[in-house]
């Protein structure tokens, strides 16, 4: 559930929670105000009874009233309390027989039965004896009814109940939508975060810098540090460019070196020893002959262990013929030893990387290709350059092994360099097991453009 919910939620819960403890408050506060009401209603009652029978006893008497006269006075008094909302009153007889009684006022929206009694206000009453006024023995009885005021109290506590819910309808929209203006600069930074996270800072893009000043300041750090990282990137970047540069140039001096220093040597040894076999031949000394023999041999192997040497230091042909000549001579080389093995090279039309990307795209598929064939007995390797939206991708795929589950990634050297030296040109490397089998290598190199951008700091 989201913040955004959840906060609307609280809120929801909280305006019930004082709903409920308003209608409690206001129902303790009910039942005292009823009581006090029906208190008041019944003295009032009484005073206005008390009054009217000292009117009546004060007025002369003519001798020629009767008790049915007095009765009729009787009636007219209770008939004035006809439409109280609060007491009746009622003339009664000596055996408790109602002589008249006056009608309550209805209200005009009763309040349930269980409100009513919930409240457990209790009914008063009063007896009011006449002695002077009729000989009947008649006497009036007040009584408090508080369904009256119960219909008010609960007509009031509908009305606050409306008004609450009707600010919970309008409150409510209004925090989501407030919330969400609020939040969406959280929104921002998660999604620049999970960008972040996802494909590096190659695509990190500052957010903005808006909302709330506690959100806004998240987003100026957040900023600062995306630029920062991707300065100390740019920077890591141009550090590795410089290692591949160095390593490079190491590696062709090294290959001069050999070429220039140790072949004339290696030439000049097998002259010499040539020469030995042809003086040993002439004065038929075979045993000097049979010496000189093993050591061309020996110096055979040696050059050619220094061909070898050469190539892996300086790729054959990469500078003079291309990429494509490179790779058929690299896998030509494989074939050459594992004819078992199957090596297809295909090298599509397309832009051209320059120096530093055809040199690493060829110590990828040759470390890949060696790891293949070294490590995962395979029957076949793919290799597959091809160009694409952001630059050029490599894929080395063989139906070998596989890799080990238990055995991390990063712990081969050979892994370790392929993946500095692609993120030395701005690129990335993928290696994982395929699903019908085997390992996929897969590199994806920037365009010329993107790596002159990397290595033109150094080259100033």
């Amino acid at each position: 559930m989201s913040l955004r919910i959840r906060l609307v939620l609280s809120i929801a819960l909280l305006l019930l929670v004082s709903l409920a403890t308003g209608a409690a408050a206001a129902w303790l506060r009910a039942e005292r105000s009823v009581h006090t009401e029906m208190e008041a209603a019944l003295s009032v009652g009484q005073h206005t009874v008390g009054s009217a029978l000292a009117h009546l006893a004060g007025r002369p008497v003519p001798e020629s009233r009767s008790d049915e006269d007095i009765t009729t006075l009787l009636t007219r008094l209770v008939g004035a309390f006809n439409g109280d909302r609060h007491l009746k009153v009622s003339l009664r007889q000596p055996g408790g027989g109602v002589v008249a009684s006056s009608r309550l006022a209805v209200p005009d929206h009763p309040a349930p039965t269980w409100f009513v009694r919930s409240l457990d206000v209790p009914q008063l009453s009063a007896e009011v004896p006449l002695p002077g006024f009729s000989g009947q023995g008649l006497w009036l009885r007040l009584e408090t009814d508080p369904s009256g005021e119960v219909s008010e109290v609960w007509g009031e506590l509908g009305d606050d109940a409306v008004m609450m819910l009707l600010f919970s309808a309008l409150a409510l929209p209004m925090v989501y939508w407030t919330l969400g203006r609020a939040l969406r600069s959280v929104d921002r930074l998660s999604k620049a975060f999970a960008q972040v996270a996802e494909t590096g800072m190659e695509t990190a893009r500052p957010v903005a810098e808006a909302g709330p000043p506690e959100l806004r300041r998240l987003a100026v750090g957040f900023n600062r540090m995306i630029e920062r990282l991707a300065a100390a990137e740019a920077r890591n970047r141009r550090l590795h460019e410089q290692l591949q540069t160095i390593q490079e140039e190491e590696r062709a001096d090294l290959a001069r070196d050999l070429h220039d220093e140790v072949g004339p040597y290696l030439f000049a040894i097998n002259v010499d020893v040539t020469a030995l076999m042809a003086a040993a031949e002439r004065v038929g000394d075979s045993a000097m002959r049979d010496q000189a023999r093993s050591a061309r041999e020996a110096v055979a192997h040696v050059q050619q262990e220094v061909k070898a040497i050469l190539a892996r230091l300086r790729p054959p042909g990469l500078s003079d013929l291309g990429l494509r000549a490179a790779l058929e001579n690299l896998a030509a080389f494989w074939r050459a030893r594992r004819p078992d093995v199957a090596i297809a090279v295909t090298v599509a039309p397309g832009p051209h990387l320059g120096e530093a990307g055809d040199t690493a795209i060829y110590r990828v598929v040759q470390e890949s290709l060696s790891n293949a064939i070294r490590h995962g007995r395979p029957g076949a390797v793919s290799v597959g350059v091809a160009s694409c939206a952001s630059g050029i991708t490599v894929d080395i795929a063989d139906d070998g092994d596989g890799l080990p589950a238990e055995a991390p990634l990063s712990t081969g050297y050979g892994l370790r360099g392929m993946a500095e030296r692609v993120a030395a040109l701005g690129g990335s490397l993928t290696v994982a097991n395929r699903p019908e089998g085997g390992v996929r290598v897969h590199a994806v190199l920037p365009s010329a453009t993107g790596i002159s951008a990397l290595a033109t700091p150094e080259a100033a």
